[in-house]
C-alpha cells in the first residue's frame, strides 16, 4: 500500500500490532471505517485506560453543576485518611499526586474491597502537584469522589449528560466491590461510539448545535498541564519512576495525553486509542491487541502517519489492508480424527484448573472445565468457528479482567495425532487464548498461553490424569 496511513497499517501488521477496527473521521465525514476479522462494528471493545478520559468528563461535569472545585483537599472526600491535605482534584486530574509509584488495575482488581483503599494505604513521598505519576488508582479515586457528590456511580450520572446525547446505548462499565465506577479502566463500548466521543471533543464539545460538555471544559482537559509525561517502568504489579534516559514524546493533560502541538488521546492498554487531531478538524479512533512494549509505540505512530495524511488532504484507498484483514484465521488439521468423551482430573495447578472433559465428534469439539470459578462448556468447530459466551477463567491472562459471559469465537485443530489446539477469540477485547492439549497415554498435558497480557502470557503447563 502506499501513502502515510498504508504504509502505518504495514509497519504495525509487520510488528505483529494487530488492528482491530481503525475508524477516522475529518471534516464532519468518515473517511476509514476498517475492521478486523472476527471483530465487528457493533461489538463492543475494551478501552482499557481510555476510560479515564470519560471519568474526566465527569469531574468536568460534576464541576459546572457545582458539586466539586478542582481545588478541593481530596482528604476532605476521605475522612478519616491520612492523605496530604495539600493534594487537591486537580492533582488527581494531572496524575501529580505526589505517590512514589504507580498503581494498575491488574493489581486493583484482585482487591475484596473498595479499590480507592489502594489509594489511601499509598505513601505521599513528594509534595502533590509536582511530579507525574501515571496510576489507574488515581483515576478510581476520582470516580469515587464524583459518586460521592453527585450521589450515583459515574456510569448512570453520564448516561444522561454524554452517553444519551450521544446516542450510546450499548456499553459496560465495570464497578468495584463497594459498587463504584471502576475510574481507570473497565469502560467497554463500541469503537463508533468511541469515535463520537472525540469528535465531541473535536467540536469543542458541542453536538448539532447544543452543547454537551461544559463550557470551557475540553480547552482545560486537553491544555497541556504537564509538559513531559512518561507512564514509568511496568514491573507485573507497579509502575515505577522511568530511568534517566527515558524519552517523553508526550505530556498530560485531563486524563488526555497531550502533544506539543496540541494533537491529544485518550489512550489505552494493548493499543486502544481516540485521538483528537484540532488543527487537521480529525479523529482517530483504533482498537487493537497490540503485546506489551510495542503499543507504548502506537501514539507516536499515529501522530506522524496522520499528521502526514491530514496535511496532504489525500484520503488514500486501503482496500489491499481490507481484504487481508478480513480473511479467517485458518483451521487446518494434520489428521480427521474423532475422539470419545474422555474426563482428567488435575492436582492443583496454577491455571486453577481442577477437572477437564474432552470430546471430539462430528466436527464439533466439546470441551468442559471446571475450574476456580465454576464448570464451563465451550464447544470449538474443527476446522471451523463456533461463537458463544464464556465466564472460564481466564483473569491470569487477561491482565486481571474476568468476566461472567465474555462473547468468544472457538476453534480447534489437530496439530499432531495426539495435540489438539484450541483457540478462543474474545471478542470485545485485545485477547486470543490459545490452549494446546497433548494426550500421552491416560495422561494430558494442558498448556496456555495468550497473545498480549500485562504480566506473563504463557502459564505452566498442568498435567491431569484421566478418570475412570
Amino acid at each position: 500500500m502506499t501513502g502515510a496511513v498504508g504504509s502505518l497499517l504495514d509497519t504495525l501488521a509487520a510488528r505483529g500490532m494487530r488492528v482491530h477496527s481503525l475508524l477516522v473521521h475529518r471534516h464532519g465525514e468518515l473517511v476509514h471505517d476498517l475492521w478486523q476479522w472476527p471483530h465487528e462494528p457493533e461489538l463492543k471493545h475494551k478501552l482499557h485506560s481510555a476510560t479515564k478520559s470519560f471519568t474526566a468528563a465527569a469531574v468536568g461535569f460534576a464541576e459546572a453543576e457545582g458539586l466539586l472545585e478542582l481545588e478541593d483537599p481530596v482528604a476532605g472526600y476521605f475522612p478519616g485518611s491520612d492523605l496530604d491535605t495539600r493534594m487537591r482534584v486537580r492533582d488527581l486530574l494531572t496524575m501529580r499526586t505526589g505517590h512514589a509509584r504507580g498503581l494498575s488495575g491488574a493489581t486493583t482488581r484482585l482487591r475484596k474491597t473498595g479499590w480507592a483503599g489502594e489509594f489511601l494505604e499509598e505513601p505521599v513521598v513528594d509534595r502533590p502537584g509536582r511530579g507525574f505519576r501515571y496510576s489507574s488508582t488515581t483515576s478510581h479515586v476520582l470516580s469515587a469522589i464524583v459518586q460521592e457528590v453527585a450521589g450515583e456511580p459515574v456510569d448512570e450520572y453520564l448516561r444522561p449528560r454524554l452517553f444519551e446525547p450521544l446516542g450510546i446505548t450499548d456499553y459496560t462499565w465495570e464497578r468495584d466491590p463497594a459498587g463504584v465506577s471502576s475510574g481507570g479502566n473497565g469502560l467497554s463500548l463500541r469503537p463508533r461510539d468511541l469515535l463520537k466521543f472525540g469528535v465531541l471533543h473535536l467540536r469543542d464539545g458541542v453536538l448539532d448545535g447544543h452543547r454537551v460538555l461544559p463550557a470551557g471544559w475540553v480547552r482545560k482537559a486537553s491544555g497541556l498541564h504537564v509538559r513531559r509525561a512518561v507512564s514509568g517502568e511496568w514491573t507485573g504489579k507497579e509502575l515505577l519512576p522511568p530511568g534517566p534516559d527515558a524519552v517523553a514524546d508526550s505530556g498530560y493533560g485531563y486524563q488526555f495525553w497531550v502533544s506539543e502541538n496540541g494533537i491529544y488521546s485518550a489512550s489505552g492498554l494493548f493499543g486502544q486509542e481516540c485521538m483528537v487531531f484540532p488543527d487537521h478538524g480529525g479523529v482517530v479512533v483504533v482498537t487493537g491487541a497490540m503485546p506489551d512494549p510495542t503499543y507504548h509505540d502506537l501514539p507516536g505512530m499515529l501522530r506522524e502517519a496522520f499528521w502526514q495524511a491530514f496535511s496532504s488532504d489525500d484520503v488514500e484507498s486501503l482496500s489491499p489492508w481490507v481484504a487481508r484483514a478480513r480473511e479467517p484465521e485458518p483451521l487446518e488439521s494434520v489428521v480427521d480424527s474423532s475422539l470419545p468423551r474422555r474426563v482428567f482430573g488435575f492436582e492443583p495447578n496454577e491455571q486453577g484448573v481442577e477437572s477437564l472433559s474432552v470430546e471430539v465428534d462430528a466436527g464439533i469439539v466439546r470441551l468442559g472445565v471446571e475450574d476456580d470459578r465454576g464448570t464451563h462448556k465451550i464447544e470449538h468447530g474443527l476446522g471451523e468457528w463456533v461463537q458463544q459466551r464464556t465466564g472460564v477463567s481466564v483473569w491470569r491472562l487477561h491482565h486481571s479482567y474476568q468476566e461472567d459471559a465474555a462473547p468468544v469465537l472457538a476453534g480447534a485443530r489437530w496439530a499432531e495425532p495426539d495435540v489438539l489446539e484450541l483457540t478462543w477469540h474474545f471478542l470485545e477485547g485485545p485477547f486470543i487464548d490459545r490452549l494446546t492439549l497433548r494426550f500421552e497415554g491416560d495422561d494430558v498435558v494442558l498448556e496456555h498461553r495468550v497473545n498480549c497480557n500485562s504480566g506473563p502470557t504463557v502459564l505452566p503447563a498442568a498435567r491431569g490424569t484421566a478418570r475412570a
